[in-house]
């Protein structure tokens, strides 16, 4: 507990100074190198990802693939590259890419387990041929990597696939309905909305003694004070809240599949029911919950992440 509070404090002091998320990116991922971790996390959970995709339906050779807040590695327009066999859109308001992540993010989409007949050889040759490149923008522009700054820049109906992971709860709830609408629009009729909505207080990563819902036991002046900041703000929306946020911007749901912590062995796993998210262990004990979220259910009480899949 001692570490979360310990990282918390320094988040605020960052997010509080003027120019102090900047500077605290600037060390921790320029200086410190820690975005590598990010991509290792991305190696290991892109291809369970294709696998879900190719379960909804997805083609993915020669897809247009719309990679939102791809943060300081290119790792998911190199995915992308693999997969689709064209450069990605990309945007990425959070950060920018960091040349030093290159290597690495090629290295780590080139040592994915990816499923049996995913990327074709001549895709890893050319990935393999960055190996010559420095700069981080050179070797996107290679494989025909669109980086745009906002969604309102990307052309309408132009997108088979936008997938995020940890970037939707960072956004208020009005910056989410209007990042919604843009998908909507971005999207081709039919195309598939994928994306990973970390629900966890954020320094339960830091500390997981937290309660990975610790977050949600703050009343709402009280957690303003303390963490809406542009280093520890969290939008605190349940799952059922999330869902309905798409539905209300015209997705039809495909599937929402969350993650729990088996109450049984503590173990981290993938439900595809609701019904079944009643095995994991709740995020904080109910009677801890601030008044805001006393009605949460059972299932949204026990959810770490979910993965919303909505097609246009």
């Amino acid at each position: 507990m001692i570490r979360a509070v310990a990282k918390g404090a320094g988040l605020f002091a960052f997010g509080r100074a003027p120019g102090g998320a900047h500077a605290y990116r600037a060390l921790t991922r320029g200086r410190l190198g820690t975005a590598a971790s990010h991509v290792d996390k991305l190696a290991r959970v892109w291809p369970g990802y294709v696998r879900v995709w190719r379960a909804h339906g997805v083609a993915l050779e020669g897809a247009q693939i719309w990679a939102h807040d791809a943060g300081a590695t290119p790792f998911m327009p190199i995915a992308a590259y693999l997969l689709t066999g064209r450069g990605a859109v990309t945007t990425n308001a959070h950060d920018r890419f960091l040349d030093r992540y290159l290597a690495y993010a090629r290295a780590g989409a080139l040592d994915a387990a990816w499923p049996d007949g995913a990327i074709p050889d001549e895709r890893r040759r050319a990935i393999e041929g960055l190996r010559w490149i420095d700069r981080t923008d050179d070797a996107l522009a290679r494989i025909a990597t669109q980086i745009h700054d906002a969604p309102t820049t990307i052309a309408t109906h132009a997108i088979d696939l936008c997938h995020s992971g940890g970037a939707l709860e960072h956004e208020t709830p009005a910056a989410l309905d209007a990042f919604l609408r843009e998908l909507r629009r971005a999207l081709k009729p039919g195309a598939v909305a994928s994306h990973v909505y970390d629900h966890r207080d954020h320094l339960h990563h830091a500390d997981n003694r937290l309660p990975f819902l610790a977050h949600l036991a703050w009343p709402e002046l009280a957690y303003r004070a303390l963490f809406a900041h542009p280093l520890g703000f969290h939008a605190r929306l349940s799952p059922t809240e999330v869902a309905a946020r798409f539905e209300a911007a015209g997705f039809t749901r495909l599937a929402v599949r969350r993650l729990i912590y088996d109450a049984e062995t503590g173990e981290r796993r993938w439900v595809d029911r609701d019904d079944d998210a009643h095995a994991g262990r709740p995020g904080v004990p109910r009677a801890l919950l601030a008044r805001r979220f006393r009605a949460i259910s059972d299932a949204d009480l026990r959810t770490a992440a979910a993965h919303y899949l909505y097609r246009a």
